[in-house]
């Protein structure tokens, strides 16, 4: 129980998540009043494909936009940036920046060939869910590589794999990827979504929250004091 000095404002009773248990005598004995509290906000955004300049544009603007939990969704269909658009424009360094100063959690999921500069968005991610189908790489490390890629990978990767990955230009499945640290869960693409679902449920949903004021509350904890007085 908390007591604030005010007696016109609320006092935090008890938080906690519907369902979780609320003691009956906290709920019968003290005149409590719940509150809902909205649930984190959820955006997903398809992660461009294609070499368009509006495209890009318009992604930075609805990224630099959101807060609360953000799904990327990588594309099966996702191209390999043979003509190097990523990797000669300023576009990742700005999602860069934006991921690091704005207040998300992001989840990326792919279910296709990540290759090249398109590695950076698993690297940013606090989670990354893979199907059985996605693999990784990086093909041409000195021709399409923004430099950005190396140092997000960082983040996810011990240094010694991330150089490797560099250097080799060996393409890995999501299991070895999961591994290395760069995945963090691996399935088909069913249960793929099954979890993406769990991770909106659990972080997204609304919770309520029980107050009272300072005044009831301490009348009615006087009175319960004076009733187990009473009963000894």
């Amino acid at each position: 129980f908390c007591l604030f000095p005010s007696a016109q404002q609320p006092v935090l009773c008890c938080a906690m998540a519907v369902g979780d248990g609320v003691p009956e005598e906290v709920k019968g004995d003290l005149p409590a009043f719940k509150a809902d509290i909205p649930g984190m906000s959820v955006t997903t955004l398809e992660v461009p494909t294609v070499q368009s300049k509006d495209a890009w544009n318009s992604f930075l603007q609805l990224l630099s936009l959101a807060d609360g939990m953000v799904i990327l969704r990588i594309a099966e269909e996702a191209a390999h940036d043979e003509e190097g658009y990523l990797a000669k424009s300023p576009l990742l360094a700005e999602v860069y920046e934006i991921v690091e100063s704005r207040p998300m959690f992001i989840v990326c999921v792919c279910k296709g060939p990540v290759r090249a500069s398109l590695m950076t968005f698993p690297a940013i991610s606090q989670l990354v869910l893979a199907t059985n189908e996605a693999s990784f790489g990086l093909p041409k490390y000195r021709h399409d590589l923004h430099p950005i890629t190396p140092i997000a990978l960082k983040k996810r990767m011990m240094e010694q794999a991330a150089r490797r990955l560099q250097l080799m230009g060996d393409a890995i499945d999501s299991s070895e990827a999961q591994r290395l640290g760069l995945v963090d869960f691996v399935g088909d693409e069913a249960t793929v979504e099954n979890e993406v679902c769990r991770l909106i449920y659990r972080n997204c949903s609304p919770s309520s929250q029980y107050f009272m004021y300072k005044p009831d509350l301490v009348k009615a904890m006087r009175a319960k004091e004076e009733a187990e007085d009473a009963g000894a």
